[in-house]
């Protein structure tokens, strides 16, 4: 795959040159010469292109790296649910032209995979937490009937073992949640894995697997197509896009609220100076309006927090996985 460094800058084949045409050859020529003069900083994404992680990182890089005056160029290095490409990062120089972008996986991911080489807290400086992805309770249109979710609620209690519940993944908001709902409930409730969003769709659309907890800009299509039922919502208020669903907590489950997120991290070390620049660049490209509508098409919402916010935050919800997994007797796979 051609990665974006590995780009060149070609001028246009001129016929007559009027003065005009010179003067534009001129710009463009001085603007490729200042592009190349500026420092590159890599922006690895631990997931493959096309995911919201690649997405939006794609979506705020040119403009945050141009604040910075420097060229961010996104990396993909996919493998072991962002492990690897969170050790990349782990192992570079804290010189601040290395960052990680990923999401809220890596807070449960050395509680549910086996293998983790990093400890999120001790060997990473969080910058910026990026923005929000909010999840919906959905079930199969082919295998659920209930019309509500006390109604849903209602049918688990009576028979758990009917109810499977797709996860994209390890330590997703896919898994966490109905683990949290299970200890909530007091049952036992299956847990199936896929790889990735779209086969656990697939599945559910199918009706080989009734439940799951997914984000709501890829189950809206299928919302409106009548595919999938939607329950309730994960979040902590009600959805714009969707204000007529309740969220968990009004539905008497304030313990099943979650939500997905991206965010940048730097190794350990790296110079105050360079993450409060990083932090402020990023802060100003979420507020660009254009940034703002395309994250609102994809369900993010931007997040204006400080550093220290987040970093609150890593640790109160890594202590909140962690001892969610350890209830519910999920081991490292």
């Amino acid at each position: 795959m051609k990665r974006q460094e590995d780009s060149f800058y070609f001028p246009p084949r001129l016929g007559r040159r009027t003065g005009f045409a010179a003067a534009m050859l001129a710009l463009s020529v001085r603007s490729a010469r200042a592009q190349g003069s500026r420092a590159t900083t890599r922006i690895v994404v631990p997931y493959a292109p096309g995911g919201t992680n690649d997405v939006t990182a794609r979506l705020i890089a040119p403009s945050a790296g141009e604040r910075l005056g420097q060229n961010w160029i996104i990396e993909n290095r996919s493998g072991a649910n962002g492990a690897i490409g969170a050790d990349t990062v782990m192992r570079s120089q804290p010189d601040g032209q290395t960052l990680l972008y990923s999401n809220d996986v890596i807070v449960a991911l050395k509680h549910v995979q086996r293998g983790v080489t990093f400890d999120l807290v001790h060997d990473f400086t969080p910058i910026i937490r990026v923005m929000n992805l909010d999840f919906v309770l959905v079930g199969s249109a082919r295998s659920v009937t209930q019309p509500d979710i006390t109604a849903l609620i209602r049918a688990i209690r009576q028979s758990p073992n009917l109810y499977s519940f797709a996860s994209s993944t390890l330590g997703a908001v896919g898994q966490i949640a109905p683990a949290a709902l299970a200890q909530a409930l007091g049952s036992e409730l299956t847990i199936v894995g896929y790889r990735g969003s779209g086969p656990a769709i697939n599945d559910l659309i199918a009706g080989n697997v009734a439940l799951g907890v997914l984000p709501v800009g890829l189950v809206l299509p299928m919302l409106a197509a009548g595919q999938l039922k939607a329950f309730a919502t994960t979040s902590a208020q009600r959805l714009k896009a969707l204000p007529n669903l309740p969220t968990m907590s009004e539905a008497g489950f304030p313990t099943v609220t979650f939500v997905g997120w991206n965010a940048i991290w730097g190794p350990r070390g790296v110079a105050d100076e360079t993450t409060r620049a990083v932090h402020a660049a990023v802060t100003e490209t979420l507020k660009e309006p254009v940034i703002g509508q395309r994250l609102e098409q994809l369900g993010c919402t931007p997040i204006f927090e400080t550093q220290a916010e987040f970093a609150a935050m890593l640790s109160r919800e890594g202590e909140r996985y962690g001892a969610i997994i350890s209830a519910a007797g999920i081991r490292p796979e």
